[in-house]
């Protein structure tokens, strides 16, 4: 699965139910997130004290980072252009079709329209 920034956004914040979706996550192996989710939280403005910013990339360093390809990067430009999307919501979601994984995510709006992409909304 690739989890979504407000995923990790709700789980930093201390968001119980997304407490609880992290904790039932049993192996890391198939737990996934595009790099461009790493941009937006270290943009965050909690991110310019540094020690929050280090909780953040610790975080994810519990996951596997899916860096931004030249092949997702064309597919999110068509992806947005034809889908009236916001780049970052391009790219996540070029990267779960490239990688064949399910978003994890609570933005059923701004993906439901693009073919083939499984969603799940996980609370």
């Amino acid at each position: 699965m690739l989890i979504d920034t407000n995923i990790f956004v709700d789980h930093l914040r201390g968001y119980a139910p997304a407490v609880q979706f992290f904790e039932t996550i049993t192996s890391k192996d198939n737990i996934f997130f595009s790099a461009i989710t790493e941009a937006e939280l270290v943009a965050g403005d909690e991110c310019k004290e540094s020690n929050k910013k280090e909780i953040v990339l610790q975080f994810l360093g519990l996951w596997n980072k899916i860096p931004v390809s030249n092949q997702i990067a064309v597919l999110a430009g068509d992806i947005s252009r034809d889908n009236d999307l916001e780049l970052p919501d391009a790219i996540v979601a070029a990267t779960a079709l490239i990688n064949k994984t399910e978003i994890v995510t609570r933005n059923i709006k701004d993906f439901k329209n693009i073919s083939n992409l499984k969603i799940r909304v996980p609370y």
